[in-house]
């Protein structure tokens, strides 16, 4: 029964997500005005807004002007409520609530990116804050329990080695080829993200990210939908990555 509230939260937070994703690359508030079709203006109902439910009870399309509603939106909800179960049975509840803030933040960055190829400091923000005030906590338990384990010290790494290798690799592709090879967007996410992983899991994270954007990166060149040097966003290849390392990362740290 927990595993289903879990879920149904996760829902209703992946519906938010989708208001933030919509909204904040528009400068339109999140709070006001009421949720909204994008195609007719009409304000949406509640039942208009059931997370999963009013998509296939409204067969994808708006109740008041029969648009298409976009199949993104019951996906991030379905991502979202996924994320939060699995982060919920990884993870201890004190571990859960900073680390599934983590995983709604990249849900949104990475969406968001995939648009506009932006990364708002805003964002950075949260999480920064968000890592800042765990670690805090986390080093305030360690001390409690005489445990020495340095966590401050050892975040400070995490930021270095999450943020360098991105910023070694533009400077590069800057001297070399005269174009950015990432955005600073890239560049500051994966610093904040290592105040949650700690260097070995950004390690991972990176193995993963630069594995699928190599793979997605090839076959949208084989097909042509894309073309050399064209630029991608890569903060939907960095969510997976960090995604992945904390879910599974531990494997690649003990092999």
């Amino acid at each position: 029964m927990i595993t289903i509230y879990i879920f149904i939260v996760g829902l209703c937070f992946g519906s938010f997500a989708n208001v933030i994703i919509y909204r904040f690359p528009r400068k339109i508030s999140i709070i006001s005005p009421p949720s909204f079709c994008i195609f007719c203006k009409k304000k949406l109902s509640f039942f208009d807004l059931l997370p999963i439910i009013s998509y296939t009870v409204l067969l994808g399309k708006c109740r008041y002007c029969r648009k298409p509603i976009n199949l993104r939106y019951p996906l991030i909800e379905c991502i979202c409520a996924i994320i939060f179960v699995v982060n919920f049975t990884l993870y201890p509840v004190i571990m859960f609530v900073p680390l599934t803030i983590l995983a709604f933040v990249l849900l949104c960055v990475a969406s968001i990116d995939y648009d506009t190829q932006i990364i708002s400091d805003v964002f950075i923000i949260i999480l920064a804050i968000t890592g800042i005030f765990w670690l805090i906590f986390a080093e305030f338990l360690g001390i409690m329990h005489n445990i020495p384990q340095n966590i401050l010290q050892n975040a400070l790494i995490a930021v270095l080695v999450g943020a360098l290798p991105l910023w070694i690799i533009d400077k590069l592709t800057l001297l070399f080829l005269k174009q950015d090879g990432f955005g600073y967007g890239d560049i500051k996410l994966m610093g904040v993200v290592g105040l949650f992983l700690g260097w070995q899991l950004i390690l991972v994270a990176y193995l993963f990210a630069f594995v699928a954007g190599g793979a997605v990166a090839t076959v949208l060149l084989a097909t042509k939908q894309a073309k050399p040097g064209q630029y991608i966003a890569f903060a939907p290849f960095l969510a997976i990555g960090i995604m992945l390392a904390l879910w599974f990362g531990k494997f690649f740290i003990f092999l």
